[in-house]
Formats: structure tokens, C-alpha cells, sequence
């Protein structure tokens, strides 16, 4: 398996699964957020929804005072357009109560799940929802090899 990365590419035994985690964190006192993007496998005959269920149940016993707003539709780039959806959420954890804004989209022809979660320590600004939609929009697929 070819594996990219920022700095460039390794071949790994074709064994691995890619569990990636990136993470982005905002420059101090930018006010910004922090952006994370995971992939994740779906289980057997599990459809995107119930991924989502699933997950966010596994999230919801991790944490206290969990909230899940709203889903609504989202798009995930410009060009070649991936639907998915977004939905807040909020939990406290460490004391510390964060708001999230989480993204998540099926990769066309694939049992994965790709995610984006923007967090802020305060509930979302309306330019911090633009941001979300901008960096969602930014998105395009790398050339297919």
C-alpha cells in the first residue's frame, strides 16, 4: 500500500489500515478552531446512518452532558461533490464544556467514512460556521494513480 503524507509517501505491507488522526490546532489566541479529520470502516451491512448513530453513542458514554444538534445536509468540495451531513455537538469533559461541528461524509464506492470535527471552546460563531463551510468546500480528491 502507498501511504501519503504531508512529507512524502512509504509503501506499507498491504496489511495495514490506515487510521490516520489530523489534527490542526488554531495559533494561540487566534480564536480559531481546531480542526480534526479521521477515517473510519464501517461494519458489515452498516449503513452511513447507523455509523453515525454508532459513533455518536460510543461518544456519548465517553463524556457527560452530551448534546447532539440538528443534522442538516453538507457537501464536502467544490468540484467533484461528496453529500454527507453536519450536526453540533456538545459535551463537557475535564470540566470544560466544547462545542463541535461535525461533518461526516461516505467515500463513493467505499465502506469508509470520512469525518471532520471543528471544535471551539464556545458555542460557534456565525464566522466560525463560514469557516467550516469554506475548509468543507476547499476539499478536493487527490489525482487517482
Amino acid at each position: 500500500m502507498r501511504y501519503n503524507f504531508n512529507e512524502g509517501f512509504i509503501s506499507a505491507p498491504d496489511y495495514s489500515l490506515d487510521r490516520t488522526v489530523h489534527v490542526l490546532m488554531p495559533s494561540p489566541a487566534s480564536g480559531g478552531l481546531t480542526i480534526v479529520i479521521t477515517r473510519e470502516e464501517m461494519e458489515v451491512d452498516e449503513t452511513a446512518q447507523q455509523f453515525i448513530d454508532r459513533q455518536m453513542a460510543l461518544a456519548a458514554k465517553q463524556v457527560t452532558k452530551f448534546t447532539r444538534g440538528v443534522t442538516e445536509s453538507a457537501r464536502l468540495g467544490a468540484q467533484v461533490r461528496l453529500e454527507g451531513v453536519k450536526f453540533p455537538v456538545s459535551y463537557k469533559q475535564q470540566g470544560q464544556t466544547l462545542h463541535h461541528m461535525q461533518a461526516i461524509f461516505q467515500l463513493s464506492d467505499q465502506r469508509k467514512m470520512l469525518s471532520f470535527t471543528f471544535t471551539s471552546p464556545t458555542e460557534l460563531s456565525s464566522a466560525q460556521l463560514k469557516t467550516v463551510d469554506d475548509v468543507l468546500n476547499s476539499f478536493t480528491f487527490h489525482p487517482v494513480k
